[in-house]
């Protein structure tokens, strides 16, 4: 058998080379979502807008109203391009930070619409707390709409598998290096939706590894003020 499920709780499957070879990106949703494939066959497709609404409201906040506030601040270099989530969150001034951005809130997903970043999968789930959060417009921000019935981490990645890639790729607009994607073919793209037990199995699956990724995080950050405040700055040389 090309994926063996092992257990569901932790989920945890074993996959041979060739079958890892045909998914760009391993993780246990990707994995998780193979199998299912190869058990059961296709599932129903729906377009995105059934599911989200695109939120269009947007800030200047170099503006005398904000010059002087606090922002969290996010563009397309603090998005990991692997697994989805959000490396940092910038908090600046408003004055130093560009011109018109995006307002987002916790459980957005900011999704590239700019190649190559588009293709790299720059999608982000917003599992942070924020106060007075922007975007670089070259993000959609993408709202799970009140009524939606779909599990939201199974949502996610749901935009970054393959399937859903590729059809954004095919979609983009504009002249080369300025290839873009709109916020209205956007939402009109397919995704896939498998029955409620299996979105939440994956969606459970893609959570628990926010959980730890945001642990290790907190760790890491942890273990570098200690070393700092033991030994201050320190710079390793070795002898050549």
């Amino acid at each position: 058998m090309a994926i063996e499920l092992i257990k569901t709780d932790p989920l945890v499957l074993t996959i041979i080379e060739e079958s890892a070879s045909l998914i760009d990106t391993i993780d246990a949703g990707a994995a998780y979502t193979q199998y299912l494939h190869e058990q059961i066959g296709d599932f129903e497709q729906q377009p995105l807008g059934n599911f989200v609404e695109v939120i269009s409201k947007t800030v200047n906040p170099r503006s005398s109203r904000y010059a002087s506030k606090t922002f969290e601040y996010i563009d397309l270099r603090e998005v990991d391009d692997i697994h989805g989530y959000i490396l940092t969150l910038r908090v600046n001034q408003g004055k130093e930070i560009g011109s018109t951005k995006h307002r987002f809130q916790k459980n957005d997903i900011l999704f590239a619409k700019i190649m190559p970043s588009l293709a790299n999968k720059k999608i982000a789930l917003v599992t942070q707390d924020v106060t007075n959060a922007v975007a670089s417009t070259e993000f959609i921000v993408l709202r799970k709409k009140a009524q939606a019935q779909i599990n939201l981490y199974y949502l996610f990645r749901a935009l970054r598998a393959d399937y859903f890639t590729r059809q954004a790729t095919a979609n983009v607009t504009g002249a080369t290096g300025r290839q873009r994607i709109s916020p209205s073919k956007l939402l009109e793209l397919q995704i896939i939706i498998p029955p409620e037990e299996i979105q939440i199995q994956i969606g459970d699956a893609v959570e628990q590894e926010f959980m730890l990724r945001t642990l290790a995080a907190e760790q890491s950050k942890k273990a570098d003020d200690l070393a700092q405040l033991v030994l201050g700055n320190l710079t390793l040389r070795t002898d050549s």
